[in-house]
Order: structure tokens, then C-alpha cells, then sequence
């Protein structure tokens, strides 16, 4: 048996629009081998997820393959040629499988696709199991009863706690995290042999993004899958591929083991994506964004499609096309034959592949006289890129109250900011946030909230008010010149106290001190005339501008609004789109003709133009590339540099919070947890759920290993949070009941195992559980013998009342579980934090 499973050749996938043939895949090749997971990286429109729903000829019209060999072992699944008329329907080989066989044999059954977006791939008038159990019934030769036992069974292995019961859940009860876990569990209900999963990860919270890039290592292990994984992260791409293709404008440029393609990168798209990227390990003075925009794919560039933004272009590149040649043989210098010197990264250890690049600056394509050939003059390589940027941009994109917490925080420590900062150390705060709440009614209604007591005499009515605690005693300082990066979860708070800071929602209670007043207290017309001293960023930069104005309107609204400017607002305008790195004639053109990166430029341009002192950034780079997304961190550094502005910048990419801030604001569940120093918090984490987020983030190096500190379950309800300390319940630092007498080791243990039974783990209802869990023997007295019923109990399937009774020993007579932490200044911590271990 072959060990390539799936093998493509010279696949085209073209769009035909009344503005012309859209080249969205233009010749691609590679293989997929057995056990291997090949990675699919590049910018948005460069091809990737048209590529990847190829292979399943799921294009929809006015797409169409019009050629290439696409063959899954002995199934041809795409076999077509061009026609001589280049617009004619292509030629379709004999031997290509049929739509039915299709479907029938091969998607799900042995190929198998997951989405970005779990909330569109599930139906939501059906419940998960019925969804689950329909794929299993139709691609396995199994009963009704077999097909809902198996799918139990995928969803406790893909870490759905109370599987059984969980699949009469319709998807809306799930969290995004559950949903995405869900989705993989169909992919791997009929243990398929290849999975496409196209940027599974992107809409999710570091941690569960670590969760999911476990949970998939563990099952591709167990099932022999390979995958093809599509995605923009290169953190991603180290932390799970054998080999990456990166994808430029319907081509692969380059193709490489991961370790090659990080650190002997042969092509100059690959260099400036991996110089774009924000590292969560280590600080940066800059990030190096590439220049420019991806030309449109309806008329590409000639020769090399990457040279109108290459800053090694030379005349040769204006003329010569060069394929992906040979300029490594792969050949495994380092003697050990991994493909992760580091070990452990990739999920399996494939064979060392030929390194491909397509640039002519290798020594294969030195018939092309690249060396001998002039470097492209200032003027042709500015021309050459703004013909391209205009045709993009012409085109648009393709792409119960908590303790009064103030008395812990009215002495905040001045952290020193990091180096470039223009905070000044002994000046006044802006910003003085005390005891901030935000509370939401949750109720639907009156008739909701009315509660009917028959013993209640006269009066057997009342009204029961239940609230989301948003933000829930939540207090900080921001210095004149600093940027505080706020992070969590979500649904931890964030969005709600951004727009409660500038009152865009009102808040419960506290107060907003802003440069000495308190806007807490202001009315809404005195607000009204201090607002433009305060300016937002949204998350969104297309729906967060009108559509029917032009971008000078825009950017002049809130001059109208305050009565600035006036007379000379177009040239104020235009002065601002050129600040924010935007042409001055782009004043009449209207979003849709910008692409993301550029319309978050003119939202910037639209916050400064009132001149603010702060400006609060909600995810401002979240929707975009990681070039584009290097472009507008660097534009907002300067900015701040040359106007003295003072940021919050929220985020969920805390390898951008390292980049941008100078300290950093933990915020979990409505309150905030940690708050310190922007180097001190990387390197040091002292709570449990900081420790948390900063290792589930993925680094851009296979080289680099990281630990997971694990999290279990999913953020609680804010409307019922959990007592005592409000993070106890997913904590993997709970503090051990004194009672108990446990050592730290002892300790350690029986966390685990308190972990594993609250996630069903298949290892606790084995044979060799208790020398799994206790290879030392059982703990003494009144613990042992909870963990010997637990264990037994597990092994019977009552998982349930396993965890309801470690629960009842172990967890709810800890401090953690009855007594709020302090937020204050531990001794000997430059910060401030809220946890028990150091109360």
C-alpha cells in the first residue's frame, strides 16, 4: 500500500464574474501522506479555502474546476482538462467519481470537513445527537441504537462532560468551544483517513484553542488521520504540522517541512509573513508588515505574482513565472530524522520532503539571470504597487456582590512601562476606574421576573430580578501616554467595560474618573461635550462604517458633531487618511472600494480626528491578516509617539497585547484577576488563570515546546457566578482543604484525578487507573477511601456521581470555594492579583 493518500496535480478553481474570470486556485500540486498534517498558510484571497473545498468538490457556481487531478488512493475524485476554448467547460476524465459516488462513498466516510464556523454547520432545530447520530446512520452499516451509542461515545472522547445526556442539547445551548468540539466529532464519526479542517480555530478563545489543538493531536494519534489544515496562524501551523504549503494568489510559493519552512525560509512571501507576526515569547521593537495589498485575482501580476510587493524584486521578476522547483532535497542533515528538533511538536514523524520554493533567487532557476538582472528602481516598485493596491482596493476585499474591592486598588503600583513608552511614571492617572459594575437584567420581562408564594398572605406576589454581573467591582488606573491591554475570555466582561468606560452604556454603580471628573456622574449633554476627548475603535471595520458615505464624510462626522474645524474640514480630513498611511485622494471613495486593513485605517483616522487623549481599541486586529494586522499595530505605535495618546486595547491575542502594551489587565468573569507589568506578567504569571492563557498560546517556532497548564469546563454563568473564588471551578491550582492533611504531591494527584472524572476520561475507567493516577498508592484516611469509591464508581459508567463525590471532599471545603480573594499587592510583587495562594 501506497503511503500518499492524497495526491493533487495542477488544480485550477476559477470564479466567472461579469468582471472577469476570478483566478482563485491557479495550478496548485502537493501531497498529503499517511498519518502526516500538512498545513495551508497564506493571506486572505490567497486561495486557501477554495483549494481546500476543492478536494471535495464542494465549489459552488459560479465556481468551477476547469483542471487538475485530484486522487484519494485509487479514486479519482477530480479529473479534468481544459477544452480547447479557454471559457468552455473543461474536459472531464471518464474514471472521475460521480456527485453520488461522492457522496456516497468518500465525504464523511473517508474524507471528512470542518468548518470555520460551528453556528453554520449545525442545524439548529435539531439536537446534536440527532445531527451526530445522521451522519454515523448514513455512512455505516449500523442500527438506530448502535449509531446513538457511538455517538455518545465520540462526543465524551472529544471532552463533552455528561455526553449521554448532552445529546438531546440542541448547538445554541453549547459554547462556541463545545460547538467546535461537536463539529469534530462528526468529522471523526466514521474514522475517516483524511481531515480538512479550514480555519477551525479562528473564532476561538486561546484556551480552547489549545484544548482543540489537543484534543486533535489525540484522536489523529488514536485513528491514524491525516489532515490538511488551513488556517493564517502561523502559530498554529508550528504547533500541529509535518509540512506547510504557503499559498500566494492561487499559487504555492513555497513548500517545506515546518522546521525548514521556519527557519531556512526560501521564498520572500514566507519571510514577510513570518516577520509580521507578534511572538508571544519574546518582546519586539517592531514587526516588519508586508507592503502593499494582494493584487486582485482576476488580472494577476506578469511573472513572479509576489514581486509588486517584494523588496528583492529585479527586472527578471517583472518577466519570468517560476514554479515551485526543487532547491532542497530534503535530505536530514541533523542525524536524529525528526522534523521537530524539539519533539512532540507535529503529530507525527514524516519522512523529510524536498523543500520547493517558486522565487527566482534560488540557485534552480538560475537560467533566469535573477542576479544578473537590475533590482527594480524606487519609481517602478512604487508604481508597480500602487497599481496593485488600487485594483484591490477598487475590487474590495476577498477576503451576590463581590467585596468592595477599591480599598485594595486606590494604591495601584506604578509599573514601570516598557522601553518607547511615552508614559510619564509620576503623572497623574487619565484614568481612575473605582469599584465599576455593570449589571444587566435577565430576566425577558415582567412576567418573567413575578414570583407566586401561596404562604405569603396578603401579598403572595413579588418580583425576582435576576442580572448578568457583567463587570462586577472592577478597578484600575491608566497613565497619561500608556497603553493597558485588557484580556479574558469571552464573555469574561472586556466589550462591556470598554463601553462602559466611555458611557456608551451606563453604568450600576462606581465611578469613571476621567483627567479628575467623574463621568459617572455627568448628564448626557455635559458627556456629550467631553466625548471627543475620548474616541472608540471597533472590532469590525466594515460594519463599523456606513456604507452610503465616503470615507472623507466619515472621517469629518465627529469634526460636524463637536463643531470642529470648521471650514477646513475636507483638508483636515485628507491630512488625517495620509497620518494613518491612507492616500488623500482616497477621500470620495466609499468603504467597500478598501480592504480590511485599510477601512481600520480609516477608523482611526476617524478616532483622531476630534484630537483625543484616549482611545479605547476593541479587538481592532482581530478580522484581519497577520501583514495587514502588523500595518495598523504599527500605524497605532506611531500615532501614540507623535499625539500623546493614552489606549485600553482589548484583545484576545495576547501575542499582540505583548507587542502593544505596557501593562496588561486579566479579567475573568466580570472581575479582574491580575494586573501587572506587560514583561513581568509574560514571564511571570502569578495567577492560576493568567498561568493559563499565556500557555495556550501557540509560538511561531516548531522548535519551541510549550506546557498547557489545562483548563476544564467553559466560563460560568455570570448571572449565578460560582462562590468564593469565582475561577475555582475550572482552577488547577485549587488550594488543598486543610483537614485533608494532603501533601503538595499527594495534592497534585488528586487534582488530576478530580480533572479527569469531571472530563470523563477514558483512563479512569480502566484497568490500570489507580496505578495511572496513584503509581505511589492511594492517599490515607478519609481521601483514599473517596478516591477508591470514585475509581469504583467511574469503572460502573456513574460518572456523575464520581464527580459529585470528589466534588463534595475535595473541592467544596477548600478556601477557594467559600472565601473571596482580595485583589491587592501581595509582598514582594510588583502587581496586583486576586488569589488565595497569595492572600
Amino acid at each position: 500500500m501506497s503511503d500518499t493518500l492524497l495526491t493533487v496535480r495542477d488544480l485550477h478553481t476559477h470564479f466567472r464574474t461579469d468582471a472577469g474570470t476570478v483566478r482563485a486556485v491557479d495550478g496548485i500540486s502537493f501531497e498529503v501522506q499517511r498519518g502526516e498534517v500538512l498545513g495551508i498558510v497564506g493571506e486572505s484571497g490567497a486561495g486557501k479555502s477554495v483549494a481546500a473545498r476543492s478536494i471535495m468538490r464542494l465549489i459552488d457556481s459560479p465556481g468551477v474546476i476547469v483542471n487538475g487531478e485530484v486522487r484519494f488512493e485509487d479514486d479519482l475524485l477530480v479529473g479534468v482538462e481544459r477544452g480547447d476554448d479557454p471559457d468552455g467547460e473543461p474536459r472531464q476524465d471518464p474514471e472521475m467519481l460521480s456527485s453520488r459516488e461522492i457522496r456516497e462513498r468518500v465525504r464523511g466516510r473517508e474524507i471528512a470537513m470542518i468548518f470555520q464556523d460551528p453556528t453554520e454547520s449545525l442545524n439548529p432545530v435539531f439536537t446534536v445527537g440527532e445531527q451526530l447520530s445522521e451522519i454515523i446512520g448514513l455512512n455505516r452499516d449500523v442500527s438506530a441504537a448502535e449509531a446513538e451509542a457511538i455517538a455518545v461515545e465520540r462526543l465524551r472522547e472529544v471532552g463533552i462532560p455528561e455526553a449521554e445526556r448532552r445529546m438531546d442539547d440542541y448547538p445554541h445551548e453549547f459554547s462556541g468551544g463545545m460547538r467546535q468540539r461537536v463539529l469534530i466529532a462528526m468529522a471523526f464519526a466514521c474514522e475517516p483517513s483524511l481531515v480538512i479542517a479550514d480555519e477551525p480555530t479562528t473564532a476561538l478563545d486561546v484556551t480552547v484553542e489549545a484544548q482543540i489543538l489537543d484534543l486533535v493531536k489525540d484522536l489523529a494519534a488514536r485513528y491514524d488521520t491525516s489532515f490538511v489544515w488551513v488556517t493564517h496562524d502561523m502559530g498554529v501551523v508550528a504547533e500541529i504540522c509535518d509540512r506547510v504549503a504557503v499559498m500566494y494568489l492561487g499559487e504555492i510559493v513555497e513548500q517545506a517541512t515546518v522546521d525548514d519552512l521556519f527557519h531556512d525560509t526560501k521564498h520572500p512571501y514566507t519571510e514577510a509573513l513570518l516577520g509580521s507576526i507578534p511572538r508571544p515569547d519574546r518582546d519586539v521593537d517592531g514587526l516588519s508588515p508586508i507592503e502593499g495589498i494582494m493584487p486582485e485575482a482576476i488580472n494577476p501580476p506578469q511573472g513572479c505574482r509576489f514581486h509588486t510587493r517584494c523588496p528583492h524584486a529585479r527586472e527578471a521578476c517583472l518577466h519570468a513565472h517560476p514554479d515551485a522547483r526543487v532547491v532542497d532535497e530534503g535530505e536530514d542533515e541533523r542525524g536524529d530524522g525528526a522534523t521537530h528538533p524539539a519533539g512532540g511538536a507535529a503529530l507525527t514523524e514524516v519522512a523529510a520532503a524536498p523543500h520547493r520554493a517558486a522565487c527566482l533567487r534560488n540557485d534552480a532557476f538560475a537560467e533566469a539571470g535573477y542576479w544578473e538582472s537590475a533590482p527594480l528602481d524606487d519609481a517602478e516598485s512604487v508604481s508597480a504597487s500602487t497599481a496593485a493596491e488600487s485594483a484591490s482596493d477598487s475590487a474590495g476585499d476577498t477576503t451576590t456582590d463581590a467585596p468592595d474591592a477599591s480599598d485594595a486598588t486606590d494604591d495601584v503600583p506604578a509599573v514601570a512601562a516598557s522601553n518607547g513608552s511615552t508614559v510619564a511614571p509620576d503623572a497623574d492617572p487619565l484614568l481612575s476606574v473605582r469599584d465599576l459594575r455593570k449589571y444587566f437584567d435577565a430576566s425577558d420581562g415582567f412576567l418573567d421576573r413575578l414570583r407566586f408564594d401561596r404562604d405569603a398572605g396578603l401579598l403572595p406576589f413579588s418580583v425576582d430580578r435576576e442580572h448578568v454581573r457583567a463587570v462586577d467591582g472592577v478597578s484600575f488606573d491608566i497613565q497619561p501616554g500608556e497603553t493597558l491591554g485588557l484580556v479574558g475570555e469571552s464573555g469574561c466582561g472586556k466589550s462591556t467595560l470598554a463601553r462602559t468606560l466611555l458611557r456608551l452604556v451606563d453604568p450600576t454603580s462606581g465611578d469613571i474618573v476621567f483627567d479628575g471628573e467623574n463621568l459617572a456622574e455627568l448628564s448626557k449633554e455635559e458627556l456629550r461635550k467631553r466625548r471627543k476627548r475620548m474616541q472608540f475603535v471597533f472590532q469590525d471595520p466594515q460594519a463599523s462604517l456606513d456604507p452610503r458615505m465616503t470615507v472623507g464624510e466619515t472621517v469629518e462626522e465627529p469634526m460636524r458633531a463637536h463643531g470642529l474645524y470648521e471650514g477646513d474640514r475636507e483638508g483636515r480630513a485628507r491630512e488625517l487618511l495620509e497620518t494613518v498611511g491612507l492616500d488623500a485622494g482616497h477621500y470620495n471613495r466609499y468603504p467597500h472600494q478598501f480592504s480590511g486593513g485599510q477601512r481600520q485605517r480609516v477608523n482611526l483616522a476617524r478616532a483622531l480626528s476630534v484630537d483625543p487623549d484616549f482611545i479605547v481599541c476593541d479587538e481592532p486586529t482581530s478580522a484581519l491578516d497577520a501583514s495587514v494586522q502588523a500595518q495598523v499595530l504599527n500605524t497605532m505605535k506611531e500615532l501614540q509617539d507623535e499625539f500623546g495618546l493614552t489606549y485600553l486595547f482589548i484583545s484576545h491575542d495576547l501575542s499582540v497585547i505583548r507587542h502593544v502594551c505596557d501593562r496588561v489587565a486579566v479579567m475573568y468573569l466580570g472581575e479582574l484577576v491580575e494586573l501587572a507589568d506587560k514583561d513581568d506578567l509574560f514571564e511571570s504569571p502569578k495567577h492560576p488563570y493568567t498561568r493559563a492563557l499565556l500557555s495556550s498560546i501557540p509560538v511561531p517556532d516548531p522548535r519551541v515546546s510549550r506546557e498547557t497548564v489545562p483548563l476544564s469546563g467553559d466560563v460560568p454563568s455570570p448571572i449565578h457566578p460560582p462562590s468564593g473564588c469565582r475561577f475555582h471551578t475550572r482552577c488547577p491550582s485549587l488550594v488543598a482543604p486543610a483537614e485533608l492533611g494532603l501533601g503538595d504531591d499527594e495534592w497534585d494527584r488528586v487534582r488530576r484525578f478530580v480533572r479527569a472524572v469531571q472530563r470523563e476520561s477514558p483512563d479512569v475507567a480502566a484497568d490500570d487507573a489507580r496505578a495511572t493516577y496513584f503509581p505511589d498508592g492511594l492517599p490515607a484516611g478519609d481521601a483514599g477511601t473517596t478516591v477508591e469509591r470514585a475509581l469504583s464508581l467511574a469503572s460502573e459508567g456513574a460518572w456523575r456521581d464520581a464527580a459529585s463525590l470528589l466534588t463534595e471532599t475535595f473541592v467544596e471545603p477548600s478556601a477557594c470555594t467559600s472565601e473571596v480573594p482580595a485583589l491587592e499587592s501581595p509582598d514582594g510583587l510588583d502587581r496586583i492579583v486576586s488569589c488565595h495562594h497569595y492572600s
